[in-house]
């Protein structure tokens, strides 16, 4: 079975709405940290966490978070 691999462009809309990462998770209402790691992909957020950053950057949730589908592991 193939893992899905999520994908984000928490980052590119974060600084075209020139915003730092402490803005954004304050808009968010998450830590500072979440977003560090969501920017890094080292982690996928949890839907309500997404649609909250979808929110903040004025973006639909599909244009900031896409999946792929990944190779077998």
């Amino acid at each position: 079975m193939k893992k899905p691999i999520v994908y984000n462009n928490v980052k590119k809309f974060r600084l075209l709405n020139d915003m730092t990462q402490q803005d954004l998770a304050d808009k968010a209402d998450v830590h500072r940290q979440t977003i560090i790691s969501i920017e890094n992909k080292s982690y996928a957020p949890s839907i309500v966490v997404a649609y909250a950053i979808s929110i903040a950057v004025g973006k639909d949730i599909k244009e900031v978070f896409y999946i792929d589908e990944g190779s077998d592991s």
